[in-house]
């Protein structure tokens, strides 16, 4: 059956990129590390700040569990969910087959363990620098037709979000979180199957402070003229700064399949509950910032999801599907701020409370069909249309078509690939809080903003693998060309990213990957080089200068995302009873200000890291495998940043992890 399921979504001509739960278990950090770290081994992936990616440029990945989406929420799943879950992880990119849209950077497919293929459980406990614990489980088990597994961990760590200033420990920087998954499948018949997922996440962050700071002297501008003064304060250090953010989701993905005589069909429903909260030092970011906003966002998402692919001839596999889904968001912000005048000086000494609230509810719906042909033995064409309907205040449809080519020589495979995408502008409460804001220290750049547009893209993909018996290796480019640019930023301040559209964008890339396999020895190597630029900020212009609005139409500006080199090599070595593993990753960084255009610029800073990691096997209780472990992370301790902080957009300045040393403990049972 899960030959059957997995026949439904293939993504021919797409450049896919799998690791098994062995690889992940074999490279530093193990199962205990994120989802996103995973990711950030695999060819285009790159890291844009507090953990999260961007593949190819562009960070809309969708989510899938065993081929059934997970609907988008207020947090990045990649760092909420746990790979000890997984059996195999899949990064599907470029030129994406019919089935998948309304995300243009790719699909994140993971097939989680079940109790068909594994028996017991284990228990590990893991921890080291920053005062981290983390305990955690598993579980699988078969019984009869029902297979069942469940997962969970719990982590306390000093340091969750990233260092504002490079310093290894930064005050204010704890994090709590707990994570939880239970899959069970049951055979009706041998050709029809039942599965449920359900998952929780919940998480805590107290956001680190920099240090040396003052809301006096604070050097970046915002809508009003420093200092101010609230109940006769205007200093304020900035290592007295309390800040907090916490998230939650609550998931559910149930599905029906069947197989028979050629035809698979899969039916499946899907929802999600999340919410995003954000709790301000009041009279401290009022003071740095011009609002101590406190932030509540909800979100709750359902939707159905039914798919099927016949094998029709030798020469011809077909495949269809129909997802609707319905998405309801409430923006909650309660915005502490004092009045000023034309010029940003202050008017009164009394703070204001203002309200926003502000609820959305966005219906989709989209079809497609395909044909897979194989009009020779060694070539393949996959061509397919695919439509999507937005409802969100007005009415968008798009009609996509896409088309894929596999031509396969001996030991090397060549692909070729073009498909249009449409994204939907995400629901957001900008226009409102523009309005409640103005004539406030709060105030957004300019007065003025058009209301967010949808994303259309052409997206061209060519590429090649050749396969040995020892050696793989691969080479892939691809160039995008974007209409109506959706990019998100950090403004005034906000933790809360907020969206904008630039008129025309483009984003051009080459990826080489290697992977090799002899005996105990496995080693990888990638290499991505990318540039993604942009021109005219046509959508919520209240969050740019005029200034920085003229500059944007007149040139292409790279993203604050972008970053031109990015580069892994890793290898894993089996010696009897002990594995010894090391990754070396080199980027060449996020683009920091221009300091006379204020946006990304040309000059990025690179950094080097290396990770290191040993496992010993050994037998304990009752014969049950025992796992002990040790991580090294940044062996030689680099300090490098992750993005600066400056600029439109940009959130605060983040610094990579130093010097990290990690043991850990894992009994089976």
């Amino acid at each position: 059956m899960d030959t059957a399921r997995s026949g439904i979504e293939a993504s021919l001509g797409a450049s896919t990129y799998t690791l098994s739960n062995e690889a992940v278990e074999n490279r530093p950090g193990g199962e205990t590390t994120t989802l996103n770290r995973v990711l950030l081994q695999m060819p285009g992936v790159t890291q844009a700040g507090s953990g999260q990616v961007m593949v190819r440029g562009g960070g809309d990945l969708q989510y899938r569990l065993n081929n059934v989406i997970l609907p988008e929420g207020l947090s990045d799943l990649g760092e909420s969910l746990s790979p000890r879950m997984a059996d195999k992880i899949e990064l599907v990119t470029g030129a994406l087959p019919a089935q998948y849209g309304l995300q243009v950077s790719g699909v994140v497919n993971i097939t989680t363990k079940s109790g068909a293929y594994i028996e017991g459980g284990q228990l590990e406990l893991y921890g080291g620098s920053h005062s981290e614990i983390q305990p955690a489980f598993e579980f699988a088990d078969s019984f009869a037709q029902t297979n069942v597994f469940a997962s969970g961990s719990y982590q306390h760590s000093n340091l969750g979000l990233a260092s504002p200033d490079g310093r290894g420990d930064p005050s204010h920087g704890a994090t709590d979180q707990l994570e939880g998954l239970a899959y069970v499948d049951h055979a009706l018949d041998p050709h029809s199957r039942l599965s449920l997922i359900v998952g929780v996440t919940n998480e805590q962050f107290q956001i680190p402070n920099l240090q040396g700071l003052n809301a006096v002297s604070f050097s970046i501008a915002f809508g009003f003229v420093r200092p101010l003064q609230v109940a006769g304060i205007s200093s304020f250090p900035s290592e007295a700064l309390r800040e907090s953010q916490k998230s939650a989701n609550e998931f559910v993905l149930g599905s029906y399949l069947w197989s028979d005589s050629g035809l698979t069909l899969q039916a499946s429903f899907f929802g999600r509950n999340s919410r995003s909260e954000f709790a301000p030092d009041e009279t401290g970011d009022l003071l740095f910032f011009g609002s101590g906003s406190h932030i509540l966002r909800r979100d709750a998402a359902v939707g159905v999801q039914i798919e099927g692919v016949y094998n029709l001839d030798r020469g011809h596999t077909l495949r269809a599907g129909l997802i609707a889904s319905s998405d309801r968001a409430r923006f909650s912000t309660r915005a502490t701020v004092v009045t000023v005048d034309a010029t940003g000086h202050q008017l009164s000494a009394a703070p204001l409370s203002l309200n926003s609230d502000l609820s959305e509810t966005e219906d989709q719906m989209s079809a497609y069909v395909q044909d897979e042909w194989h009009p020779g033995a060694n070539l393949t064409v996959n061509g397919g249309l695919r439509f999507d309907y937005v409802h969100e205040g007005g009415d968008q449809a798009r009609v996509s078509p896409r088309l894929n080519a596999v031509f396969v020589q001996e030991r090397v495979t060549y692909h070729v690939g073009y498909a249009r995408y449409f994204v939907p502008a995400p629901a957001d409460d900008s226009d409102q809080l523009a309005a409640l804001l103005a004539g406030t220290s709060g105030r957004f750049a300019s007065a003025i903003g058009t209301a967010l547009k949808a994303e259309t893209d052409n997206y061209y993909d060519a590429g090649l693998r050749w396969a040995g018996d020892d050696l793989s290796v691969g080479l892939d480019g691809y160039w995008r060309d974007a209409r109506q640019v959706l990019d998100t930023g950090f403004f005034a301040g906000s933790p809360i990213p907020r969206p904008f559209n630039f008129h025309r964008g483009r984003t051009a890339g080459v990826e080489l990957s290697a992977t090799y396999s002899d005996g105990p020895l496995s080693a990888w190597a990638n290499l991505a080089l990318a540039e993604t630029r942009a021109t005219d900020i046509e959508t919520h212009e209240y969050f740019f200068s005029p200034a920085q609005l003229t500059f944007a139409a007149g040139h292409t500006v790279p993203l604050s995302t972008d970053q031109i080199v990015t580069s892994t090599l890793g290898a894993s070595y089996h010696w009897g009873p002990a594995l010894l593993s090391g990754v070396i990753v080199y980027a060449s960084g996020l683009r920091n200000r221009d300091i006379d255009t204020g946006f990304a610029g040309i000059h990025a800073t690179g950094h080097v890291r290396a990770d290191l990691s040993a496992v010993y096997h050994l037998a304990a209780f009752g014969d049950k495998p025992l796992d002990l472990r040790i991580d090294l992370i940044n062996l030689f301790d680099s300090r490098y940043p992750i993005q600066d902080g400056f600029g439109p957009g940009a959130s605060r300045p983040q610094w990579g992890p130093r010097r990290e040393i990690f043991a850990g403990i894992e009994q089976a049972f």
